[in-house]
């Protein structure tokens, strides 16, 4: 047998299982899109009615009823990229609520009055022992 049919059909046959092993794996790992805990989330920053206020809004939906959802954490930004303040939800605050499938509202932030803000807002839903987050970066509003 020639020398060179030899190893044509060895590097062919290489190449056949090396594509069908790397789809089967590829395929393997591929994540579902959707969230066991998540469901929806939306987020929203806008100016509030008082000198300087900025309001964070949000509404944070479960996939089934959770023990913890809401926010997490909002980070406010100057529009040029400089760390304002980090503010971590808790119950109190009224950012995280327990046992509930959903979570709605407001906060409220005092900034400079005349400059530009935007934020980073963590939002999860904690279902047992399965935590999942999205961090969600608004648009930029002016503090009136």
């Amino acid at each position: 047998m020639n020398l060179k049919r030899v190893f044509t059909s060895i590097l062919a046959l290489t190449m056949i299982l090396t594509l069908s092993c790397g789809n089967s794996a590829a395929f393997g790992d591929l994540a579902p899109m959707s969230s066991f805990t998540l469901s929806d989330y939306n987020v929203g920053l806008k100016v509030g009615v008082n000198q300087g206020e900025i309001r964070i809004s949000y509404d944070v939906a479960a996939s089934k009823r959770a023990d913890s959802l809401g926010v997490s954490s909002i980070a406010i930004y100057r529009a040029n990229g400089s760390h304002v303040a980090t503010i971590t939800g808790t119950t109190a605050n009224k950012l995280v609520r327990n046992s509930t499938s959903g979570n709605t509202g407001t906060y409220s932030y005092i900034a400079t009055s005349g400059t530009s803000y935007y934020a980073e807002v963590t939002v999860f839903a904690t279902v047992g022992s399965t935590t999942d987050s999205r961090m969600v970066t608004t648009t930029t509003v002016k503090a009136s």
